[in-house]
């Protein structure tokens, strides 16, 4: 996608003075907002520098209405003052480390069955259960994700202190084509459905028409 470079500076300056304010409320440091020369499904995200966070947005980001570019920014900053890139870093070394104890336990139980040529159906049910143990830990890292976005939702509310500015996200939100993602991509996201995210954050509000599932940033 080519963006004008008058266009990207001036939502980069717009986004500097929202950060500036947003920053300062959640009491945290962000180096600044740039735009991203990769295409990503994500519309915002949070990248880890060697000088401090940066917020890096997508190019389609730019043609957002300002109450909507205010709203991702303070989900983004969120997610810094909550700490949650740490959390699921420490959570992701953690369950990692549990992964070759399933499989040496998972063969020290089976391989003397397969030997003794015991019961296959025990067999089965047993290559069922380590299996479901292997993918256990990514089920647990999605799902604290996923409670990740919703406490970033309700956190960038407080901080803008704006309804109208969420209600404007999910609205913009709503005017994309709707992206039907394979079902096994839909398992894997790191992110509830917007329309979800909507009605947690709120309630089935009157303002505005109800977004439709697309890319969750």
């Amino acid at each position: 996608m080519s963006v004008p470079a008058a266009a990207i500076s001036s939502a980069l300056t717009v986004s500097t003075l929202f950060l500036r304010s947003l920053t300062e409320i959640a009491q945290v440091e962000v180096r600044g907002v740039e735009v991203s020369s990769k295409s990503s499904p994500a519309l915002a995200r949070v990248e880890r520098r060697r000088d401090g966070f940066w917020i890096v947005f997508q190019p389609r980001m730019l043609d957002a209405p300002a109450p909507a570019l205010l709203f991702v920014l303070a989900h983004e900053v969120a997610h810094i003052a909550l700490g949650h890139r740490r959390i699921i870093r420490r959570l992701g070394f953690a369950l990692m480390a549990t992964t070759p104890l399933i499989g040496i336990g998972f063969f020290a139980v089976s391989i003397p069955q397969i030997v003794h040529d015991a019961n296959p159906w025990l067999l089965l049910i047993e290559s069922v259960i380590w299996l479901a143990a292997l993918l256990s830990p990514r089920a647990i890292i999605l799902f604290v994700a996923r409670r990740h976005e919703y406490q970033a939702d309700r956190m960038a509310l407080t901080l803008v202190g704006n309804p109208h500015t969420a209600v404007a996200f999910f609205d913009w939100l709503a005017t994309f084509k709707p992206y039907l993602m394979p079902l096994p991509l839909r398992l894997c996201s790191t992110h509830p459905p917007n329309v979800a995210r909507r009605r947690a954050l709120l309630g089935g509000s009157p303002v505005g028409a109800p977004a439709q599932p697309t890319s969750a940033h």
